[in-house]
């Protein structure tokens, strides 16, 4: 008598019951439309989640191109088109347009009850086990109105982003009245895994700025132990730091090159500059002049079609920024986090142009001077194109993180996975003998799995 062929009984669409069969969690990730930082990291962190060994399912929902979480894509991720955040407006790189800003603050949180009500049933939808945000703050106040836990996953928060703002004008009663409201959803998050570069997080109090001494050195079976305590994750809103998540180059430098139209004769005779700005478009291109070193070239991100001044080349709007980071002997731009994390993982000296108004680089570029990576620029030498000298002398920089202590290891992507997972797993109650599989220590950059036997 034949044997049945059982596992025809469960439909390939029945996503729910396959992810139960498979003691596998159905992950919401939320990431902020603002710029490409965001989503770079989370495709890090949403391919470690989908390559751990029980299967789970991921679904990522942005206002962000979806061309940009294709690596994730590729590896089962589902992607939901969704207005999530309001963001920032930025009339240029490093400038913002507060009013402007502001109003569309206002106007996504006259909507906001609305979008909760939809996210909420959509979660309830999917299954959803939790929310993961990077870092809108609609979503935690959606998982809360659903029943379910989230976390965030940020070196900052926009409610940070928000008071940054004020500049002692009338504009800033309205600016501390939206942001209060903004932190308010914040709170609802149970969990936040904090990112190299961070400020403080006002919805987590005693936040400080990088490097804040109260890092977490060991997770351990659902419990954090610093200096001698420790608390059930499940039972308190807790803090982890992780290490460095970071995207890594794929192809070698020669292929990136040629690729570009760069002649061989060329790039092996001539130092490269990289010039990213996180996916915004730059102005004034046409007014840089002849701005590199003789002996350089330069590779323009951002600004397909441009005419770009002589030695200047452009790449493809969807190029993989970790192949050309390697590619390049200098990085430009502003003070980002994948641009940063992508310096300090292939050891590239990174001249900055400030950004006063964005908070955020404060803690980003206190992580780049930690690891002697960075030269500040001025934005009038950078938009007249007198870039010589910066060049030569970020060229020369060492690049070495002179305290081992505060110096990153660059698996944040894999700790991050598996502290999510292990997180559910206890705040669900999932069995012991996961749990034991699950056990993840994590101390001074290493991450050990015990056996289960």
């Amino acid at each position: 008598m034949p044997k049945k062929n059982f596992s025809k009984k469960i439909s390939p669409s029945s996503q729910r019951f396959s992810a139960k069969l498979r003691n596998g969690y159905v992950f919401c990730y939320y990431v902020s439309g603002h710029g490409f930082g965001h989503a770079t990291r989370v495709v890090q962190v949403a391919s470690e989640i989908l390559a751990l060994p029980r299967r789970h399912i991921l679904y990522i929902v942005s206002n962000a191109p979806e061309f940009i979480f294709q690596g994730a894509i590729n590896l089962g991720a589902k992607y939901r088109y969704a207005l999530i955040d309001a963001g920032v407006k930025q009339p240029r790189a490093y400038t913002v347009d507060r009013y402007q800003t502001i109003d569309d603050l206002k106007l996504f949180l006259q909507n906001r009850p609305d979008m909760i009500v939809k996210e909420a049933e959509w979660l309830k939808k999917v299954n959803a086990n939790i929310v993961l945000s990077d870092a809108p703050f609609l979503p935690c106040a959606a998982a809360a109105s659903a029943g379910i836990p989230s976390a965030i996953v940020s070196n900052f928060t926009f409610d940070a982003v928000y008071s940054g703002l004020c500049e002692g004008d009338e504009l800033d009663i309205t600016i501390r009245r939206l942001a209060e409201q903004v932190k308010d959803d914040y709170k609802k998050s149970e969990l936040l895994i904090r990112l190299p570069g961070y400020i403080p997080i006002p919805s987590y109090s005693g936040t400080q700025l990088y490097p804040d001494s109260n890092v977490t050195k060991q997770i351990l079976n659902g419990c954090v132990t610093s200096n001698g305590s420790s608390d059930r994750i499940s039972r308190r809103r807790n803090v982890i730091d992780v290490p460095l998540v970071v995207r890594k180059f794929k192809t070698p430098r020669n292929i990136v090159l040629s690729n570009l139209g760069i002649s061989k004769e060329i790039f092996d005779s001539h130092k490269v500059l990289l010039v990213s700005f996180g996916g915004q478009n730059l102005v004034g291109i046409e007014e840089w002049g002849s701005p590199l070193p003789d002996d350089w070239i330069a590779v323009v991100c951002g600004n397909p079609g441009a005419v770009l001044p002589d030695r200047f080349y452009a790449c493809a709007k969807d190029a993989y920024i970790p192949d050309l980071t390697n590619a390049a002997d200098v990085v430009m731009g502003k003070l980002g986090y994948g641009t940063c994390s992508e310096c300090i993982g292939h050891g590239k000296p990174f001249i900055y142009v400030p950004r006063p108004q964005f908070i955020e680089e404060y803690g980003l570029r206190s992580l780049m001077e930690t690891h002697g990576l960075c030269v500040e620029m001025s934005k009038e030498h950078f938009e007249t194109g007198q870039w010589k000298e910066y060049i030569l002398k970020a060229y020369n920089m060492r690049g070495v993180c002179q305290n081992t202590d505060k110096k990153l290891t660059h698996d944040g992507g894999k700790v991050v996975a598996k502290l999510v997972e292990q997180f559910l797993d206890e705040r669900l109650g999932t069995n012991k003998r996961i749990r034991r599989s699950n056990r993840l220590v994590y101390d001074n950059g290493t991450v050990s799995q015990p056996s289960l036997y």
